[in-house]
């Protein structure tokens, strides 16, 4: 369910900086298929969740919230709450024509691994996850930038941004 939020995180990020007008009606929205790892429990996803859909405010509050209470709220300092990707990186990267869709990749950040801690668990430690971000195409294979993907997250908490964006919750 957290690598679920993540990714319906910045999905949302990344429909938003392609500038793409996808109208989307909300009550057509399904969750993907995850697996609850504590409990085996197996969500499936719909046949018909094929594509990234807009939310409003209010049911990606519900998501982010609920994501929050299973870390512990607001008296837990240590677990990442959110990413930040600078726009202008990922505006460069989708003005590719040719990307129809973004896959976001969780990863060990490379301090994280220089450290000694390659391969190591590191549960959802602010400062050693990142998600790399890689574009690709109609046929499936990736698409590059400059033979580069895209990666360089900032961790919420430690750097959260100001203004209301540095709030938990969409307002």
């Amino acid at each position: 369910m957290k690598n679920k939020l993540f990714i319906a995180l910045f999905l949302g990020i990344a429909i938003v900086a392609c500038k793409k007008d996808h109208s989307v009606d909300p009550a057509t929205t399904h969750q993907s298929g995850t697996t609850n790892h504590r409990s085996g429990q197996r969500f499936s996803a719909d046949s018909t969740d094929t594509m990234s859909s807009f939310i409003t405010m209010d049911v990606a509050n519900k998501m982010i919230s609920s994501y929050l209470c299973s870390i512990g709220g607001n008296q837990n300092d240590t677990d990442i709450q959110s990413f930040s990707v600078n726009a202008d990186s990922l505006r460069a990267y989708l003005s590719d024509p040719t990307i129809t869709n973004v896959k976001l990749m969780f990863a060990h950040t490379m301090s994280w691994i220089n450290a000694g801690n390659s391969c190591q668990y590191a549960g959802f430690q602010s400062g050693a996850l990142t998600i790399v971000i890689a574009a690709y195409g109609a046929n499936g294979n990736y698409i590059y930038h400059n033979g580069e993907v895209l990666d360089h997250m900032v961790p919420c908490p430690y750097t959260c941004p100001s203004g209301s964006a540095g709030s938990n919750l969409l307002q």
